[in-house]
């Protein structure tokens, strides 16, 4: 049966005291010192032989593994300050806007949790051992907190990243066609219109044509016949005066 044990209060103790750590700096001082240390690590691991070059010169630094060592702390440190220093600008603008209650409650949540999880790491790396297992067995078994620790710890430990950046860009990937598909679409659209819209042009230009040659044709047409009558008459008219001018 599960009780209350000495474990459990030393556990419990610990986190509580380091979370007032969070509790005293802010959630927004927590987050950005956490963002510093790994995105520090990050940026110095891939800028490592930049940074050491340009400082290797200034330190009269030769060994290309010295040059890369100190290249990396330079990068760790600097970004880690530049992102701490506006955590310090954040969190002051927090203080001032009257929020800075709710940034300490979270800071405490978020320092308790953060140490929880990494007792949680190191009780499930421990119970692996079988030497260690069969001394949690005996010595924790009843403990409230430790099942939970080790739990907690497995979940994190085999938490699949890849499966989670697969997912992730599963979702971008299908964001992306369902983006080309609706430009393929709009495209299309678009076609179709522009192609209807030159045939309709199309076909008031040629009525017109039609229109326009239609009566050019009548113009001559008539013209024509005015042209003959005309001429007909005078005709007519000049061998009546023919007739006339014989019989005088």
């Amino acid at each position: 049966m599960q009780s209350f044990t000495v474990f459990d209060i030393v556990i419990i103790s610990i986190t509580v005291l380091l979370g007032l750590k969070g509790l005293l700096r802010g959630f927004i001082k927590e987050i950005f010192g956490l963002v510093g240390i790994i995105g520090g690590i990050f940026v110095a691991s891939r800028m490592a032989e930049e940074i050491g070059s340009l400082v290797a010169p200034l330190l009269a630094l030769e060994n290309s593994a010295t040059i890369k060592l100190i290249g990396f702390i330079i990068g760790l440190v600097g970004f880690w300050a530049i992102i701490y220093i506006l955590g310090i600008i954040l969190s002051k603008i927090f203080s001032v806007s009257g929020l800075g209650f709710f940034d300490r409650i979270l800071g405490f949540v978020f320092g308790s949790a953060k140490v929880f999880f990494i007792f949680s790491v190191i009780a499930y790396a421990l119970y692996q051992v079988q030497s260690f297992k069969d001394l949690m067995n005996n010595k924790v078994s009843d403990s409230i907190t430790f099942p939970l620790l080790v739990k907690t710890g497995g979940y994190i430990v085999k938490l699949d990243t890849s499966d989670i950046v697969k997912k992730v860009e599963n979702s971008v990937s299908s964001e992306d066609k369902e983006n080309q598909k609706e430009e393929k679409n709009s495209l299309s659209q678009e076609v179709s219109d522009t192609v209807k819209e030159i045939k309709e042009k199309a076909v008031e230009s040629g009525n017109a044509v039609v229109d326009t040659v239609k009566k050019s044709v009548a113009d001559e047409i008539s013209e024509s016949i005015q042209k003959e009558t005309k001429e007909q008459i005078e005709q007519l008219q000049k061998e009546e005066t023919d007739i006339n001018t014989d019989n005088k």
